[in-house]
């Protein structure tokens, strides 16, 4: 063993993810209380436009501030109209809350392959899954790797499809120049503890349409065309409508001021983690069993660092990372291995499958000191040379 992992105090576990967080945050949710309103209110929509400024673009982002990532999914299918029996397109390699909405709405997810290199949603595949009753396409940002936006939207294009983003690991990223959340229909990120920024809790959808963006906001607030806190300012303005199904789905004032003080430290904690992974990348290059996914770091908002573990062994370094003290964490378990979908794997995901039994997501957050960065690079080339 080197210097460097006597050097590290002992702990727990080093995580493979935390949020960072401080006496700012602290201090603007202070400032909420204070002002004792709580709910959704003018702190909601400063950071709905302090995150269409940062997503920047022509026309602008209109930004739909929600309570979860998940919620944000669900609210966009919605808006777009999906029925039960409706197909939408979506790789099975992806956090259970991609396809549970979908299935919410009694549609129906066909699951595509991925790419061997980026784990993104394998275009070519994803072509092969249309039917007269494919309605939509949903493409994830895998850790924050943009999938090839430009193939997905003339696919979409040729096939009369909408296109829903799962950008819950992409806030911040770029692709082509542009920020993702100006390509697809509809674009939702995941502000939850552990993403790129968080709001404790919240999410949102982005669009550049305002005819949906209205919707939107309609439906987030269970339909209802004025929204509480603007009656409150109007007094005389009482009354209210409500004109489609909709959700109770808003952001808070709480939330929303956290995730306005995360903004002003995104570019610091990203250039954190994009240190971190290259200096993962450079100690694991040549390890052999222990391969590195390929990764561009040019305008990318990194959120999971993943390696892949060949011949079998991800699970035996997974146990000896343990012992060490270094949390790991396999993301994601395909959909088509749960039992409640089962019956919808009709066609074989091979490279699914593979990179399943495979990949390994080592601790890669802001808060991570240079030791514990050591001493994860010293654990897994320990593992790789024999314990």
């Amino acid at each position: 063993m080197s210097s460097a992992n006597s050097a590290v105090k002992p702990r727990a576990s080093i995580s493979v993810s935390s949020p960072c967080i401080g006496v700012e945050e602290l201090a603007a949710v202070g400032r909420v209380f204070e002002s004792r309103w709580l709910g959704m209110g003018s702190v909601v929509s400063d950071f709905e436009e302090k995150v269409a400024e940062f997503l920047g673009g022509s026309p602008p982002s209109l930004v739909t501030a929600v309570n979860t990532g998940t919620t944000a999914l669900h609210l966009a299918l919605a808006t777009l109209g999906l029925r039960p029996g409706d197909e939408v397109i979506v790789p099975s390699f992806t956090f259970a809350a991609t396809i549970q909405v979908i299935t919410a709405l009694e549609a129906t997810p066909v699951f595509c392959d991925i790419d061997p290199e980026s784990l993104t949603i394998d275009c070519e595949d994803a072509a092969r899954c249309a039917t007269s009753k494919t309605r939509a396409i949903i493409p994830v940002h895998y850790r924050g790797a943009p999938c090839a936006m430009d193939r997905i939207l003339q696919l979409a294009q040729d096939h009369k499809w909408r296109v829903i983003e799962d950008a819950a690991h992409a806030f911040g990223s770029f692709y082509c120049g542009r920020r993702i959340g100006s390509f697809g229909d509809l674009t939702c990120f995941s502000f939850d503890p552990i993403k790129n920024i968080t709001c404790g809790e919240g999410g949102a959808v982005v669009t550049r349409d305002p005819e949906l963006s209205g919707r939107l906001r309609r439906k987030r607030v269970l339909g209802i065309t004025k929204v509480g806190w603007a009656r409150f300012e109007n007094p005389g303005s009482w009354m209210y409508d409500i004109g489609e199904q909709g959700y109770r789905y808003h952001m808070s004032n709480i939330n929303a001021a956290i995730g306005l003080e995360q903004l002003k430290k995104f570019e610091q904690m990203n250039a954190r983690k994009l240190s971190i992974a290259r200096q993962y990348d450079v100690a694991f290059n040549s390890l052999g069993c222990v391969r590195p996914l390929f990764t561009d770091y040019r305008g990318l908002a990194l959120f999971l660092y993943v390696i892949r573990v060949a011949d079998g062994k991800r699970d035996d370094l997974m146990r000896f990372l343990k012992s060490e003290g270094v949390d790991s964490s396999v993301n994601y378990i395909p959909s088509h291995y749960f039992s409640y979908y089962r019956s919808l794997a009709q066609r074989p995901l091979p490279v699914t499958e593979k990179g399943f039994n495979e990949i390994l997501s080592l601790p890669l957050h802001p808060g991570l000191s240079d030791l514990e960065v050591a001493k994860v690079i010293e654990s897994v080339q320990d593992w790789a040379n024999g314990g």
